[in-house]
């Protein structure tokens, strides 16, 4: 009878353990806001997509109302598609992404010409998946 609870119990330790290693391995190949996205934002984006500041004696908008800055703001979008810029668990819904991907000659690509490079496929792919899982940002909150 002892053998036979202290199997169990080694039996549902061995489980736990191999459940928690999963679980970390499966968090481990998901992507990381603040790390992975967080980074191409800043290069690409915050030129034009950040909070209303003073730059050299003048006020600078954010262009078409967007703010990239923060996590409210992402979801929340522009003026133009306030409701679709992240569209959790949908990339090809996401306006974010629409316009990432668009060609160069098209006046709503992102970055435009001379504003930056425009962001690689593999960035773009980057954030596809990201908000493919639910467009997490972690504990990150910017600007609000």
């Amino acid at each position: 009878m002892k053998n036979t609870i202290a199997l169990t119990i080694a039996a549902v330790l061995a489980l736990g353990a191999s459940l928690t290693s999963t679980s970390s391995a499966q968090d481990a190949g998901k992507v990381d806001f603040e790390k992975q996205i967080l980074p191409i934002l800043k290069e690409s984006c915050f030129k034009c997509h950040e909070k209303e500041h003073e730059d050299n004696g003048k006020i600078k908008k954010p262009k078409g109302g967007l703010r990239l800055d923060g996590a409210a703001v992402i979801m929340k979008g522009g003026k133009e598609y306030p409701d679709e810029n992240v569209v959790a668990g949908k990339p090809d819904a996401s306006w974010l992404v629409k316009t990432m991907t668009l060609p160069d000659s098209d006046d709503l690509a992102m970055p435009p010409e001379g504003k930056g490079d425009r962001i690689t496929p593999a960035n773009i792919d980057l954030i596809k998946k990201w908000i493919t899982e639910g467009a997490s940002f972690g504990a990150w909150k910017g600007v609000e």
